[in-house]
């Protein structure tokens, strides 16, 4: 007959007196553990399982000790049924999706030292069986735990594969992968229609490489072989053409990958994407065939223009030359080469986009000079030419360095003339020239209407304009007179650098070494 219940004095009492040291110390153990969570989420996981799972180890010890003292195969039965039941509720924890994190796996380890700990403490001996018998306990939650794991990263994983499908074929994305061990090569539907392949075809590595266009394959494999290293952390990327294998078609691609590697630092597979970007490319080139014919356009026409222009200047300075107009001539001869002289700098300014847009930057030729001479002689011409607006030039320092003359006083007048058209009626163009460190620093600064920020990006750009309200009915037209002196700055080894706001105004800051070093 079966006891009626634990006896003060029995095993499975003294055990159950001890619950609150066990979950004492086993929440100890697992708070010092540092390869726990429970340091970081704030209290162990199974905070709230432990209580009742240290009952069923109680109830599985009992069952044990009453096999023990009861006949037949019924009794072993019960008891096999009794130890069971943990296990029978882990599995109930399961199917209500209380999935355990990995970290629950330590902590019931530490619930199983936890218990022998005190059980030593308290005098409590176990013999093999009921030892065996908690053991089986700990050992069905930890089964069921890694179970439950597995089944949780196994729908991750497949969760995440779903996306990664939907995305791809939203996105017109292939996908591909390539075993470096077996050599074999699979590509999903979408890499089979950008290599020109039917979905039945096979695909082989050599067949891949004999897709690719003869003018990029030397491109592509240097790139296969880099991922290839491991210092290189396997990244793969390229962009290149295919060409169909059964329809002839000509495709851009895009692809990006991963190459992975064993302990050994040897690849064995590679994983990745390709997209077709056909579209793209061909926007591009149209693109910059649209930019080319514009540049030699601009090109052929001011050198076109140059000879009748010169001409013009020419025959304006013999009628100044030989004098004896009147007054009125003598304006309108003046009016003529004046505007002769802003048309040759416009000229100028095509000519040097055209030079720089064609892959080459604006030509100077540095020999000493000095700063202050060069901008002081280009300030004096605008005084000339506007009158009306106070220009002030300050001169700090020594200008002493390599610069090319010409080309710096472009920049200084380009500089200046975008001051003079955006300054506030009545107010003066400053030009400061001072050392700063190595360099020479040249600002121009006006007060006048502040550049929106949305325009600071592009201002450097040419055939960039204020918008049409803000625009001076004097001003140079074409947009060009910011970009050519940035380019300059450049080819001096400098930059250019724009402040504007509505209270300080606006300041253009010019950083040129005082050893000209050409961009390269």
């Amino acid at each position: 007959m079966l006891d009626a219940g634990p006896s003060e004095g029995s095993l499975d009492s003294r055990l159950r007196r001890c619950k609150d040291d066990v979950i004492e110390r086993w929440t100890r153990r697992v708070l010092e553990d540092p390869r726990a969570e429970a340091q970081r989420s704030g209290g162990p996981v199974l905070v709230n399982e432990v209580p009742e799972l240290f009952d069923r180890m109680v109830d599985a010890l009992a069952a044990s000790r009453r096999a023990e003292r009861e006949a037949g195969d019924g009794a072993d039965l019960a008891a096999a049924e009794e130890v069971n039941r943990p296990g029978a509720h882990a599995h109930r924890c399961a199917s209500q999706r209380r999935c355990l994190r990995a970290a629950a796996l330590r902590e019931l380890g530490h619930l199983r030292a936890a218990l022998f700990e005190v059980c030593g403490d308290q005098g409590i001996s176990l013999d093999a069986r009921e030892a065996q018998a908690l053991h089986a306990v700990v050992d069905a939650r930890m089964w069921t735990s890694a179970v439950e794991i597995e089944r949780a990263a196994c729908a991750a994983l497949e969760d995440s594969g779903a996306r990664l499908r939907l995305a791809t074929q939203a996105g017109g994305v292939g996908v591909w992968d390539y075993d470096m061990v077996t050599g074999a090569l699979r590509w999903d539907d979408r890499c089979r229609e950008v290599a020109g392949l039917d979905p039945a075809s096979e695909v082989r590595y050599d067949l891949f490489l004999s897709a690719i266009h003869e003018a990029d394959r030397a491109r592509v494999e240097e790139a296969i072989r880099r991922s290839q290293d491991p210092a290189s952390g396997g990244e793969y990327s390229v962009e290149y053409r295919l060409v169909g294998l059964r329809d002839g078609v000509e495709r851009w691609v895009s692809v990006q990958g991963r190459t992975f590697f064993d302990a050994d630092g040897l690849s064995v597979r590679m994983i990745g994407t390709a997209t077709d970007v056909s579209d793209r490319k061909r926007a591009e080139a149209a693109r910059l065939e649209e930019l080319a014919f514009r540049d030699r356009f601009l090109g052929a026409l001011s050198h076109y223009l140059r000879t009748p222009l010169t001409s013009i200047t020419l025959a304006a300075s013999v009628m100044v030359h030989h004098g004896g107009l009147t007054p009125r001539q003598a304006r309108h001869t003046e009016r003529i080469a004046a505007s002769a002289r802003r048309m040759a700098r416009t000229i100028e300014d095509l000519i040097d986009l055209t030079r720089s847009r064609s892959g080459g930057s604006i030509p100077i030729a540095p020999r000493p000079e000095s700063l202050h001479v060069i901008c002081k002689g280009a300030v004096d011409e605008l005084r000339a030419m506007h009158p009306e607006v106070p220009i002030r030039l300050d001169l700090q320092g020594s200008g002493a360095g390599l610069w090319d003359p010409e080309r710096l006083a472009q920049m200084v007048t380009n500089l200046a003339q975008n001051a003079i058209d955006y300054a506030e009626a009545g107010s003066a163009v400053r030009v400061c020239i001072r050392p700063r460190g190595d360099d020479m620093v040249i600002e121009v600064h006006n007060h006048g209407p502040p550049i929106a920020a949305e325009l600071l990006a592009t201002l450097f750009e040419p055939f960039r304009q204020a918008p049409a309200a803000e625009r001076p009915s004097s001003g140079r037209g074409l947009g060009l007179g910011l970009f050519i002196a940035h380019q300059i700055a450049k080819a001096h080894g400098g930059a250019i650098e724009v402040e504007s706001d509505a209270e300080r105004g606006t300041t253009f800051t010019a950083r040129l070494p005082r050893r000209a070093e050409p961009a390269r």
